[in-house]
């Protein structure tokens, strides 16, 4: 949960401006009046960074009062792929860093090394409804009680729901837990085929 909820508070320290619209991937329908494509490059603007967490993955946020706040996390598929933007993998993403905090929040270099193929692409969402801001422009917030946030898997182009919790008992391990709802999913849908 503590890691969660530091994505989210991270979203309002890489605040910023709108960017270009990407027509082809479908939108979420968060009411009857807007929706959201996670993927938009506006919604990229702050730019990716590898979280300092044990199990950490790209990922970037975003945070607008009127429609809240979600991070898009890029989830490896396999164990290597995953363990590629640890800290401790001397093949990997720091292999030749100097100044890994510096290096976790380079953007481009992180995007540029993300295969798409090779992940899964998750969003959690956290609703304007259930978010108190209490602060001014530094944006600080607090969940609402029985605040929900709710998980979405990109795939066949388009944005799929695949699970929903209450915010303050997100489970610290947010890797295991988004990927242990992606294996719910396509056991689902396998089911179904």
């Amino acid at each position: 949960m503590k890691s969660f909820l530091t994505l989210l508070i991270l979203i309002f320290f890489f605040y910023g401006c709108k960017g270009q619209k990407d027509e082809n991937v479908s939108a979420i329908n968060i009411d009857k009046y807007s929706s959201i494509n996670f993927l938009d490059n506006k919604y990229q603007v702050n730019g990716f960074f590898i979280p300092d967490i044990p199990n950490p993955y790209p990922t970037y946020t975003y945070s607008d009062k009127k429609r809240g706040i979600f991070s898009v996390d890029f989830i490896g598929k396999n164990d290597e792929t995953q363990y590629f933007w640890s800290i401790n993998n001397s093949k990997g993403y720091f292999l030749k860093s100097t100044n890994p905090e510096n290096d976790s929040q380079n953007s481009k270099a992180i995007k540029n090394l993300i295969k798409e193929n090779d992940y899964y692409v998750v969003a959690s969402y956290l609703s304007n409804k259930f978010i108190t801001y209490t602060g001014g422009e530094d944006g600080e917030f607090e969940p609402k009680p029985n605040a929900k946030t709710i998980f979405y898997l990109y795939e066949d182009r388009k944005w799929k729901q695949i699970g929903e919790i209450e915010t303050l008992k997100i489970p610290e391990d947010i890797l295991s837990f988004e990927t242990n709802l992606i294996k719910k999913y396509q056991t689902i849908t396998n089911k179904k085929d």
